[in-house]
């Protein structure tokens, strides 16, 4: 009998890896413990998976008495009697090397073994794996493929550990730093100034990732002069100090004017706004930079959010420090239209992260953070406002008297700006009576059906007065929910956010903290960056957008984890098609002559505040309804994020079903055999399809995913868990009358506990701990009927053949 994936480790490749000179956890580490369970998007919070996250090897090299091994290659153990290939494509190969920042992939079964070279991209082997590389074999291979000596002194930032305060750092936050050094390296020998673009999902962590490389190049000598950690928002600065001080301790200051004198002169880590160092000064421009810094002052410059503000004049700080390293961090690194008009100032410099920085050296989506188990699932709900498909003439405007919303006044010909009003105009330009009503209305009720209306939600909204209307149908259907239930309204239910304490800003920190106030917040984009809320259960789109920067800005304000409540979802609920910006690239057109800087590209800006600009109507006698779209589930197909539709999705996950057994009979043979059920569940969990996702979208939780599968992919009648269990029994009377009463107390046993929890409660070892099962005997009491395993197999195709 072949041995299984443990045992293959333990017997097989484990004793060859210690020959091979991979000895120590310096040499060699599993990454048992570097993932949680990945999340799932099921019930109103998702869920974690059941099980450990990965456990391959991560194989590392080390030179000398270096801090920290540097790992090179990632060893994927496989069961004794599988293929040592099975599943090495190029494409997940290279995709493996580029997550983990190795060089290699390679997989056995403790015979033989195959891998993937990142640098040929080709697959070679199986060969013996008496042949693996030796620790020595493998070092100076990563030297010949990089180019990179490792025994040279500038190398010495690869084996740096992480600080203590941030020590627990996680697999892609090392593989970051150790992809942005390796860069750097590189440039160097080039005798090119080193330029490292970094990109990772929202809520991945990338001030952790800062902290810990500028840690790490300070253990290596690498920072002479103070590094500069930039940003563009005052939370932002708050957040990055926070995470400085406490591995740097009172060598990391916040950029301030002291007595006049700057509070942060005699710092390693220097922390500041873009306006802080005046660059938003048109008068005094770069005003505190020019008098507090000299040309090339810093070591290190960290550009936080580098997809903001790209056509503002931040790149000022990276002029005057050409000699330093720059790094750009950002969720959505972007690329720029080219206009001819541009100015050869902004030509030179960021407003084309790739091409400023280089392409990223490391990327981590938002879909890998959730197949890790580190960022929250997404669910997508899409509506739709009948009213969106209608235009609107200005004849048809003045011919309905339209009124000014803020006035009251009747609108004139010289009032309105254009010739026609779409979707897009509305909340906006032209207010739809019922739309925004009818929109919260069936907002309310979806929040109600998935978790409850008292849940912290983030609604975009077109404009302030926009977000006042929303704030306020909101506040009164909850008012109205609890006056029907008995119960008392929480304070602060919904509330307006904008710029400033009086404007609801005040409020994010309650929203942020507490559970029993400050649940909607209806906003603009002010809380589009910089802003975590870890317990944001929605996201709500009540407004149209276009840039795909700010849309994937804006979600990320939804993907955290929280822990403490269990809340590993999120919902996306889209009322103006946002999701179609899924996966699209992050391309943004100049500015306009005299328009400051953005494009729609999520600058810092404002936050849609209403000023004396053209008057806004309200038109009325228009009928309304809210139309599902759909629901979907956020995938990655062909390298973009694809959200899936749900019958599309379904249909993808029975397909694989089928593939393996091609009828009820074969399904049901496969079934029985816990092996080979289980491989079947990690066969469609690996592909990242989740069937417990898409049962309790159809509403069939009570099922079994025997019945599941058996009805969507076989057509065969669904029975609920109860019902089987019990026509197992009630149909089956003259099987068991006719075995030892004992036995059949046993057989039966295993009907009520299927009805209880399904396949899974009949392949635990707290089976045989059930009472009634117990005292009837258990197991010994299965063996007058024969081998017990042969007993319990009958017995399961009994049941699942009724």
């Amino acid at each position: 009998m072949s041995m299984n994936e443990a045992d293959t480790r333990y017997h097989l490749i484990d004793p060859v890896l210690r020959d091979k000179g991979y000895v120590s956890r310096d040499h060699i580490t599993l990454e048992t413990v570097l993932t949680p369970p990945p999340v799932e998007p099921t019930g109103p919070k998702g869920r974690r998976r059941k099980g450990p996250g990965r456990t391959d090897y991560l194989l590392c090299v080390k030179v000398g008495d270096a801090p920290k091994p540097m790992p090179v290659a990632v060893l994927e153990a496989k069961k004794e009697a599988e293929d040592p290939l099975k599943g090495m494509q190029q494409a997940r190969g290279y995709a493996d090397t580029l997550r983990f920042d190795v060089k290699y992939v390679f997989s056995t079964n403790g015979h033989r073994y195959g891998e993937y070279d990142r640098f040929t991209e080709l697959i070679n082997g199986p060969v013996q794996f008496c042949d693996f590389p030796s620790h020595p074999d493998l070092t100076a291979r990563y030297y010949k493929d990089t180019g990179i000596d490792l025994t040279q002194p500038g190398s010495a930032m690869l084996f740096q550990a992480d600080s203590a305060a941030w020590s627990q750092s996680r697999y892609y936050q090392d593989a970051a730093i150790r992809a942005s050094f390796e860069k750097i390296l590189l440039d160097r020998q080039a005798g090119k100034p080193p330029r490292v673009l970094l990109t990772l999902a929202t809520g991945a962590g990338k001030t952790i990732i800062a902290t810990n490389l500028l840690w790490r190049l300070s253990q290596a000598g690498q920072l002479p002069k103070p590094a500069l950690f930039l940003c563009d928002r005052d939370e932002l600065r708050e957040q990055a100090y926070t995470k400085l001080k406490a591995a740097f301790g009172d060598n990391a200051r916040i950029v301030r004017t002291e007595r006049g004198s700057n509070a942060a002169a005699n710092a390693r880590i220097h922390i500041a706004t873009y306006q802080t160092l005046g660059l938003d000064d048109e008068e005094g421009f770069a005003s505190f930079l020019t008098e507090h810094y000299g040309e090339d002052a810093f070591s290190v410059i960290i550009i936080d959010e580098c997809h903001r503000s790209a056509w503002g004049r931040w790149s000022e700080v990276l002029r005057r420090n050409p000699s330093a390293i720059h790094i750009g961090l950002t969720a959505t690194p972007r690329k720029l239209e080219e206009s001819d008009k541009a100015s050869k100032e902004d030509q030179e410099i960021t407003a084309n992260n790739r091409q400023y920085f280089g392409e990223p050296v490391y990327e981590y989506t938002l879909i890998q953070a959730q197949e890790d188990g580190y960022l929250a699932a997404c669910e997508i709900v899409k509506r739709k406002a009948s009213i969106d498909s209608a235009t609107f003439t200005k004849k048809d405007i003045l011919a309905a008297s339209v009124r000014d919303i803020k006035t009251g006044k009747l609108l004139t010909e010289e009032d309105l700006t254009k010739d026609e009003y779409t979707g897009k105009d509305f909340d906006d330009e032209l207010f739809i009576e019922l739309r925004t009503p009818k929109m919260c209305a069936d907002l309310f009720d979806l929040l109600c059906e998935n978790g409850g209306p008292e849940q912290k939600v983030i609604i975009f909204c077109t404009r302030e007065i926009h977000a006042d209307r929303v704030a306020q149908h909101m506040n009164n259907l909850y008012v109205r929910w609890c006056k029907a239930r008995g119960h008392t309204p929480k304070d602060h239910y919904a509330f307006k956010c904008m710029g400033g304490a009086n404007n609801g800003a005040d409020m994010i920190e309650p929203m942020r903290g507490s559970g029993e106030r400050a649940f909607i917040a209806c906003t603009v984009d002010l809380l589009e960056a910089g802003v975590d809320i870890e317990r944001l259960n929605a996201v709500v789109f009540f407004r149209y957008l276009q840039s795909p920067i700010k849309f994937y800005q804006m979600i990320g304000r939804g993907t955290r984890i929280h822990e403490e409540t269990q809340k590993y979802k999120f919902w996306l609920y889209d009322y103006t098609d946002v999701t179609s910006l899924f996966g699209t690239d992050f391309i943004t057109k100049p500015p306009r002559p005299g328009g400051g800087g953005g494009g729609g590209d999520g600058g810092s800006g404002g936050d849609g505040g209403d000023d004396d600009g053209p008057a806004v109507g309200e038109i009325g006698g228009q009928r309304v309804s809210i139309n599902a779209q759909g629901r979907f589930i956020l995938s990655r197909r062909d390298g973009r994020d694809t959200p899936i539709p749900v019958d599309e999705y379904r249909r993808e996950v029975i397909q694989r079903v089928i593939a393996e057994a091609n009828n009820l009979d074969e399904f049901r043979a496969l079934w029985i055999e816990t092996q080979k059920r289980r491989s079947l569940i990690d066969h469609l969990l690996g592909d990242n399809f989740s069937p417990e996702v898409i049962r309790e979208i159809d509403q069939m939780t009570d099922f079994d995913l025997y019945d599941f599968f058996g009805h969507h992919g076989y057509h065969a009648r669904a029975l609920r868990r109860p019902e089987r269990g019990e026509l197992f029994i009630r149909s089956h009377r003259p099987w068991f009358d006719g075995m030892d009463p004992k036995a059949a107390i046993v057989l039966k046993g295993l009907g009520h506990q299927f009805a209880a929890g399904g396949t899974d409660a009949l392949e635990t070892p707290a089976l045989w701990e059930v009472p009634e099962i117990k005292v009837a005997g258990g197991l010994d009491a299965l063996r007058v009927l024969g081998k017990p395993t042969d007993v319990m197999r009958d017995a399961k195709r009994r049941l699942f053949g009724v």
